[in-house]
């Protein structure tokens, strides 16, 4: 044989191979799928399949279908007293003064803030839209106006 092709003989001889061992894989995935029934999933295991596939979460974009996936998961409950509130919320930042915040028993420091609000409808005004580091409702978007009103009349009163 010539040395000048070597490398055409090589490749020849390589191609033939590999040609003939895709054949054979070939073959081989067809016989198997002849002869493997297809699976058979009866209806429960079909939901365990659903359960254990579905997503664990849903992103919700439009704000009218988001309130009202909230209000589906709502639980119902009693109004709180002002008194709970400002345990619950409000006592954090105005027991102490913090961030500023007039400390519940300071009279001169809440005349000011209800003069400089307008009253007490202006306080509630601010509790509920939130002021400087005060989020709004306190941080708990779940009280309404008129527990939050309770809140401030209380802290008002002491």
């Amino acid at each position: 044989m010539d040395h000048k092709n070597h490398d055409k003989a090589f490749f020849k001889s390589f191609s033939i191979v590999m040609g003939a061992l895709f054949a054979i894989f070939f073959i081989c995935i067809a016989v198997a799928r002849l002869i493997t029934p297809a699976p058979a999933m009866d209806a429960p295991a079909l939901a365990r399949l659903e359960e254990r596939i579905k997503p664990i979460g849903e992103v919700v974009t439009d704000p009218a279908a988001l309130e009202a996936k909230l209000a589906a998961t709502k639980t119902a409950r009693a109004p709180y007293t002002g008194d709970q509130v400002v345990a619950k919320v409000c006592g954090g930042c105005h027991n102490t003064g913090m961030l500023g915040s007039p400390k519940i028993g300071d009279k001169a420091a809440w005349g000011a803030r209800k003069s400089a609000a307008g009253g007490l409808e202006g306080l509630v005004a601010h509790a509920i839209a939130g002021k400087n580091q005060m989020p709004a409702r306190g941080g708990d978007g779940d009280l309404s106006d008129a527990e939050i009103k309770a809140a401030v009349e209380y802290m008002l009163s002491k």
